[in-house]
């Protein structure tokens, strides 16, 4: 259940108050990005490289970096936010950045709006599934590397098609392909995959995700006692019949094994090592 009080532009409004007009941009031409992240009392986790992936955002679609808050004032604004929801615990934050102003395809202003919302979550550290993952295909739309597509546009119809061919699979997600017809992620995470000791994931070039969680594993692995991850353009199917664990990971669940793609099992030995040490990485500073 969402939480009853938003941040609006630095104001705080109960959510139903919200002084959003239904001519704003993010509503016409889904001119917009958005951002989740997981805190853990009043702390959003990772933050530094949240705000990074938001300042590249800006420049990709041409806003004001200047018309955000600075990133101390913005972490402010989140645990004045989480406070004031009773959030002690651990949450999901959101925050959605739309460009101010009106116009058509041609912006009045490049100045941005922002809105800040939150809600509780179940468990207080980053937990592992203990029934995997089945994952299916989403071919139906595919995806091409560009300049926006590293980061959470407010075009998330691919995803949402995704999402319905999950549910009519009877799957608990779906892989995504590029323009290529290779896989690079799935329907809200980064994909890994591990064969013969070696990680392997999806480059940025290839389409996918610039992940926030997909960083931090990344170097979590690299100063961890395995051999460096290597990121390929993508995985083709055939090959993941091969590897021996996979994996999604992405900001609030943390990492997730898989279990079984088509008629292929898979173990999740080393997946299970990499998820404590995520929370080692993640809380020992806290």
């Amino acid at each position: 259940m969402n939480a009853s009080i938003v941040c609006y532009n630095k104001r705080f409004y109960h959510d139903d108050e919200v002084p959003i007009r239904f001519n704003n941009r993010a509503f016409k031409f889904g001119d917009s990005f958005f951002e989740t992240i997981r805190c853990n009392g009043n702390e959003a986790l990772h933050f530094n490289l949240h705000y990074k992936r938001m300042i590249k955002a800006l420049m990709s679609l041409k806003m004001e970096i200047a018309s955000l808050p600075p990133q101390h004032e913005l972490e402010h604004l989140i645990s004045s936010l989480l406070k004031q929801n009773k959030c002690f615990g651990a949450s999901r934050v959101r925050i959605e950045v739309l460009r101010s102003g009106m116009g058509l395809y041609t912006p009045e202003t490049n100045n941005v709006d922002f809105v800040i919302e939150c809600s509780k979550l179940v468990s207080t550290n980053y937990e592992l599934n203990k029934k995997g993952l089945l994952l299916g295909d989403f071919t139906e739309v595919k995806k091409g590397y560009n300049p926006i597509s590293f980061f959470k546009s407010g075009n998330a119809l691919p995803y949402i098609l995704a999402s319905f061919e999950k549910v009519n699979c009877n799957v608990d997600d779906c892989f995504i392909y590029n323009n290529e017809g290779k896989i690079i992620e799935a329907i809200s995470s980064n994909l890994f995959w591990i064969k013969d000791g070696v990680f392997y994931t999806s480059s940025v070039f290839s389409g996918c995700v610039g992940g926030i969680m997909r960083q931090v594993i990344i170097q979590i692995i690299k100063s961890s006692k395995w051999p460096n991850v290597i990121e390929v353009s993508g995985v083709q199917k055939e090959e993941l019949v091969n590897v021996d664990e996979m994996f999604l990971c992405n900001a609030i669940q943390g990492v997730q094994w898989i279990v079984g793609y088509n008629d292929r099992r898979y173990f999740n030995q080393m997946t299970r090592q990499l998820q404590q040490l995520l929370n080692e990485f993640t809380y020992q500073s806290i």
